[in-house]
C-alpha cells in the first residue's frame, strides 16, 4: 500500500509546492486586476447606445468568449512576437491571456450590472450635464458594482481555477509543480489529491463569500460557463 499512497512525497516536496502556489497567487492577483479593468471598459462599451462603441466591443467579447481558454493561452504566448514585436515570458503571456479571456466574461457581468440600474438615473445624470463617461463613473458604476458583487466573486473563482492553464506554456505554478513532483516520484494519487484539496479550499472560500453577497436583493448572478 505504501507504494500506491506515497503520502510522504507531500512534506518532502512541500517547499516546491509552496513556490508553485505562490506563483499561482501572483498570477491570480495580476490577472484579476487586469480582468476587471478590461471588463469595465468593454462592458461599458457594450452598454453604450453608440453603435461605434457597442459593435466593436461586442465583436471582441464574443470572439474571445468563443475561444477555449487553453487555446487562448497558447495563442497569446506564441503570437506575442509577431503581434507586439517581442516574445512575452511564459508568466506574462499567461497573465495577459487569463486577463483578457476572463475579462470577456466579466464584460457581460458588467453589462448586466449596468442594465440593473434604473434608466431614470442615467437620464437624470445626463440632464445635469454629465458626459457618458462621467455618468458611468459617478452615478451608474458605483450602484452596478454593488449588484454585481456575487457574480464578480463567482468569476473570480473561475479565474483562480483557470490559472492552472498556465502549465501548458511552462509556467511552474501550483498545478505544474504537482506534475513535476509526480513525474519524479510517481505518486499520482497523493500529489493530485493534495492539489485538488488546496484548490477546493481556496475556491470554496471564495464561493462562500459569493453566496453571502448573493443573498443581497438585486444581485446579478454569473451564469457564464467556466
Amino acid at each position: 500500500m505504501e507504494s500506491f499512497w506515497k503520502w510522504h512525497v507531500i512534506p518532502e516536496n512541500f517547499g516546491f509546492f509552496v513556490q508553485g502556489f505562490g506563483l499561482t497567487l501572483q498570477l491570480f492577483a495580476l490577472s484579476w486586476v487586469g480582468c476587471w479593468i478590461f471588463a469595465i471598459v468593454f462592458g461599458s462599451m457594450r452598454f453604450s447606445s453608440l453603435w461605434w462603441l457597442r459593435g466593436p466591443a461586442a465583436a471582441v467579447v464574443e470572439v474571445i468568449r468563443g475561444t477555449p481558454g487553453l487555446m487562448f493561452v497558447v495563442w497569446v504566448y506564441f503570437l506575442s512576437r509577431p503581434l507586439v514585436g517581442f516574445a512575452l515570458s511564459p508568466f506574462w503571456a499567461a497573465m495577459w491571456a487569463l486577463m483578457i479571456h476572463n475579462g470577456s466574461y466579466g464584460a457581460e457581468i458588467v453589462r448586466a450590472g449596468l442594465g440593473s440600474v434604473p434608466r431614470g438615473q442615467v437620464a437624470a445624470a445626463y440632464s445635469t450635464g454629465l458626459t457618458y463617461v462621467q455618468a458611468m463613473r459617478y452615478i451608474v458604476l458605483p450602484q452596478a458594482l454593488r449588484n454585481m458583487a456575487p457574480a464578480i466573486v463567482n468569476r473570480s473563482v473561475a479565474l483562480f481555477k483557470n490559472t492552472s492553464l498556465a502549465f501548458v506554456i511552462g509556467v511552474i505554478e501550483f498545478f505544474r509543480a504537482g506534475t513535476i513532483v509526480n513525474g519524479r516520484e510517481n505518486a499520482s494519487f497523493a500529489v493530485f489529491t493534495f492539489i485538488a484539496a488546496i484548490y477546493f479550499v481556496c475556491c470554496f472560500s471564495l464561493s462562500q463569500l459569493g453566496n453571502r453577497l448573493g443573498q443581497r436583493p438585486g444581485s446579478i448572478e454569473d451564469t457564464t460557463a467556466v
